[in-house]
């Protein structure tokens, strides 16, 4: 009897260091998957404790086979409780409720922040048919009616697109100090009014375009791309205004102020020309509203819009007013439908004139 329960404690210990790396592999595979489906070798197993009172036994099978490696119990072993641990590879098992739940949440997290521009959109946009092309410019003459609330993240156009709408338009500004590196306080949108300034400060007019100094310069926000080279004398005026605060003014016609003399504009703002029904036909062949600085052009180019055949347009034309930062704040914001059809248009002498000094 002595030989039969040696030979059976051996045989137990045996099968128990067998048995030991097992168990703890499943008890990791749990743990590590815990809440989603089980990651393991593309099998069953099972592996099961019973402790009634006189006899243990670990059980493991695969299917299709019978179950194998039997222990007897061992006095000398530890008291094990019952327990029950099972580990499948079914691919017909997927995740948990709570798992499925939480994904769906997710899932409809993402939609509906990919949506929710379009229902911003549908809930704040009119009815197409009650907007025109001219809706596209807030002006001082608007009520505020239809479009009072208006606003859309479709509407609002980057900063490199402003600032090629701004590049359209030229302005003038004087190279003043004892090494001509240096910009006047003041810069014009006429170029008769510079070099009158020019006479009386000894200074030299020089002309650039608008993307290079609004940002920078009149409005004080910062350095900004712009699509061309920065004149020297424009970067010096940079510095200053970052290094010394320093400030700029754009300073429209005298002819345009008079022209817009109900307005009530901010020191460095300009009045801008609005014609009803004028439009003019972009390279890509989409219409643009034309935007004049001078209220003459304005009532130029309508005149010879009925010229070219549209005789059906009433005699007199129909102009708003409007300004350039009421225009940019509409960019930067999308606060009008159909935005960036919007194009600034200076005056035809002016524009001639800064040609001409940059051909030098």
């Amino acid at each position: 009897s002595n030989s039969n329960s040696t030979l059976a404690d051996a045989t137990m210990n045996i099968n128990r260091a067998q048995w030991m790396p097992s168990l703890a592999m499943l008890t990791s595979a749990l743990v590590a998957t815990e809440g989603f489906a089980p990651m393991a070798p593309r099998r069953n197993f099972s592996a099961i404790a019973r402790h009634d009172g006189s006899s243990l036994a670990f059980h493991t099978s695969w299917p299709g086979e019978t179950p194998t490696n039997t222990l007897r119990y061992n006095p000398n072993l530890p008291d094990i409780h019952q327990t029950k641990l099972h580990m499948s590879d079914d691919n017909n098992e997927g995740p948990g409720l709570v798992t499925a739940i939480f994904i769906c949440a997710v899932l409809l997290f993402f939609v509906a922040s990919a949506f929710a521009p379009l229902m911003d959109f549908a809930a704040t946009a009119p009815s197409a048919n009650d907007l025109k092309l001219g809706d596209s410019v807030v002006t001082r003459q608007d009520s505020g009616g239809k479009l009072k609330n208006y606003q859309s993240k479709f509407d609002v156009l980057s900063p490199a697109k402003i600032q090629e709408k701004l590049s359209n338009l030229p302005v003038f500004y004087l190279r003043v100090g004892a090494d001509g590196a240096a910009v006047g306080d003041k810069i014009y949108l006429s170029y008769n009014e510079a070099e009158s300034a020019a006479k009386s400060s000894a200074g030299t007019v020089k002309v650039t375009t608008l993307d290079q100094v609004m940002y920078p310069l009149i409005l004080g926000r910062g350095t900004t791309k712009t699509t061309t080279p920065t004149p020297l004398e424009i970067k010096n005026a940079k510095e200053s205004v970052e290094s010394d605060g320093r400030s700029y003014n754009l300073v429209p016609s005298a002819s345009a102020l008079k022209d817009a003399e109900e307005m009530a504009l901010k020191e460095g703002d300009i009045p801008l020309f609005v014609v009803e029904r004028l439009a003019f036909a972009s390279n890509d062949g989409r219409p643009q509203v034309p935007l004049f600085t001078e209220k003459g052009d304005a009532i130029t180019s309508y005149a010879r819009l009925r010229e070219l055949g549209s005789s059906t347009l009433p005699e007199v034309p129909s102009i708003r007013t409007t300004s350039l930062l009421d225009v940019l704040e509409s960019m930067e914001k999308g606060t009008r439908p159909a935005v960036g059809q919007l194009q600034l248009y200076g005056n035809a002498d002016d524009v001639m004139k800064a040609d001409e000094i940059m051909s030098q």
